[in-house]
């Protein structure tokens, strides 16, 4: 209460000095006023409604025995437009984000935590940036949900992006904001196959940060693709399976790929059936990385499913939208011009090949003609020696010499030229027919290019009011994660929200406003075991005082039922 109080009593004031003539209601309500509108929205699930809309024809006394009073449609969702005017939904995540990590991890020492997307669809008839829904199995509008949770599956945050955008550009700067906002290092993080990619591993391990993710079971990687490093080792608490390190047996992929690689068996078995891939410490045992991957199932999937089951958590809220060019026009307009501006490049390159053996061998023309010309001087000034010579009787064999070891050096550096300029030939005909084979993709990936539309405008709806609904899902489930490890009965503290609120949250009973105190009387159940364990639970619940928000002390008891009967079964002792 206190965190969302503060984060309200925040973002109102800088609402008002930004336009101090605005006339909201939410900027001169009551504190009390405030959480009348936060109980209505946080507690819709728990009436069975999705929506403020569902509020049209609700008749039921729930809202009212907290509020003494029901809202309908129009006011609580005038309440929900005016906190989204405010800027309240991410403010408030990450505000809740330290509530809980305190709450659930006290201290400063380091955290680990699982992460994982949430696809959540939208069913509309207007152009949309759109994205894979796996749940769905196609391609279509929505919103996507980053989901954060602590050990033992406590809830951390949930933040709301758009439909295509991609985890490795989110996680790990994320990441780097939450260990600076809790004032505590992030451990390690457990995140499912979709950070199992090269780039999500490349940016982690230029931060130096730890993760842990799996690659797609769609992929086959049989065992002659790695190189085993050392012996398999028995998996903890998994007799069944053994493990060991290894890396790509491909000698350039295993220099390019910087993950660690972790591969899981069926003992007595030769192929891999779960390749774990990341970056963590080099003094964690290979056995030890499918225990901690596994957490996740417990910690994580099993929670969102009680979100999407038992908190409304595939509903979208608010429908305001703006035209904003269309991204994945764009991204193909971008991989398709990088296409084209890579074969041009290569094809530049060629001719630039072309040009520069054809000046080299130009150059090696005008060098051997030079010497030449020099070579023939000397020989023409050498044979004039010689006659001169001749004719005073004079020895002239040794000119004669010279000049015959020049002609020999002429001979051979004609061969030689000749030589360099076949090569050159070979050269230049070889970046040809490079040239002549690149010409067909350079005019497919233009044809291509042309043959992209340009971006138009696609519909992007303000994801506000879905954060804050977001906010009001997670907060709610962390109450029952609350609730249930601290005042329900032992063999009640396993219940799910969905089973919680079917069971008990939504049971009837009276509720007797004093003054000093109130007393909620809940009906009994036609069941001894479910009884006692109600009984249990407000037992528990009643042996610390508990103040309602106004001040007042709070009791719940169950009431007795006439008919149920103590009584020994055929004499055995058992009742």
């Amino acid at each position: 209460m206190a965190t969302v109080t503060q984060t309200m009593a925040t973002a109102i004031e800088l609402a008002r000095r930004a336009a101090p003539d605005r006339t909201w209601r939410v900027l001169r309500s009551e504190p009390a006023t405030f959480w009348h509108g936060w109980s209505h929205l946080l507690y819709l699930p728990v009436l069975g409604l999705a929506r403020p809309a569902d509020l049209y024809y609700y008749q039921g006394p729930g809202l009212q025995a907290l509020c003494q009073f029901t809202y309908k449609y129009l006011p609580l969702e005038r309440f929900l437009g005016e906190l989204s005017h405010l800027q309240l939904g991410y403010p408030l995540a990450w505000a809740l984000v330290a509530c809980y990590s305190q709450a659930w991890y006290p201290g400063a020492s380091p955290l680990f935590i699982f992460t994982d997307w949430h696809d959540k669809p939208l069913w509309t008839k207007h152009a949309a940036h759109a994205g894979p829904m796996s749940m769905w199995g196609r391609v279509m509008p929505g919103t996507k949900q980053l989901l954060l949770n602590g050990p033992e599956g406590h809830w951390l945050a949930g933040w709301d992006y758009a439909v295509d955008t991609c985890l490795p550009g989110v996680l790990v700067d994320l990441e780097a904001s939450l260990a600076d906002h809790l004032q505590r290092p992030i451990a390690y993080t457990v995140c499912d196959s979709e950070g199992g990619g090269l780039p999500t591993g490349q940016r982690y391990v230029a931060a130096d940060r730890h993760y842990i993710s799996v690659l797609p079971r769609g992929e086959t990687h049989p065992l002659t693709d790695f190189t085993v490093l050392g012996a398999w080792a028995p998996v903890p608490d998994d007799p069944t399976h053994e493990a060991v390190a290894a890396h790509w047996q491909d000698a350039d992929r295993a220099q390019a790929d910087p993950r660690r690689l972790v591969l899981l068996r069926r003992v007595a078995t030769t192929e891999p059936t779960r390749v774990y891939t990341g970056h963590w410490s080099a003094d964690w045992p290979a056995a030890s990385i499918p225990g901690r991957f596994r957490q996740r199932w417990a910690c994580q999937e099993r929670r969102i499913r009680d979100l999407v089951n038992g908190a409304n958590l595939n509903v979208n809220y608010g429908y305001t939208a703006q035209a904003v060019p269309d991204r994945t026009q764009q991204r193909r307009q971008a991989a398709a011009q990088a296409k084209l501006a890579g074969c041009e490049q290569r094809l530049l390159e060629q001719h630039e090949a072309i040009l520069n053996r054809t000046a080299q061998g130009q150059a090696l023309q005008d060098a051997a003609q030079t010497a030449q010309d020099e070579v023939t001087r000397q020989i023409a000034a050498l044979q004039a020696e010689i006659a001169q010579r001749q004719a005073a009787s004079q020895t002239w064999r040794r000119q004669e010499q010279t000049v015959q070891r020049w002609q020999r050096t002429v001979a051979q550096a004609q061969t030689r030229l000749e030589r360099q300029l076949a090569r050159l030939q070979v050269e230049i005909a070889a970046h040809q027919t490079r040239c002549e084979a690149l010409a067909p993709t350079l005019a497919a990936r233009q044809a291509a290019c042309d043959a992209l539309d340009p971006p138009g405008l696609r519909r992007e709806r303000e994801l506000e009011k879905d954060q804050l609904m977001l906010d009001c899902q997670i907060l709610l489930d962390s109450l029952h994660d609350w609730v249930r490890h601290h005042y329900l009965a032992p063999v009640w503290q396993t219940l799910e929200l969905p089973t919680a609120t079917e069971l008990l949250y939504r049971k009837a009973g009276r509720v007797t406003w004093a003054a000093t105190h109130i007393e909620v009387v809940l009906e009994p159940y036609r069941y001894l075991e479910q009884q006692q364990w109600l009984a249990e639970t407000c037992r528990r619940f009643n042996a610390v005082p508990r103040y309602w928000r106004d001040g007042r002390l709070l009791h719940i008891h169950v009431a007795p039922d006439p008919q149920l009967q103590l009584c020994d079964f055929q004499g055995t002792g058992q009742t």
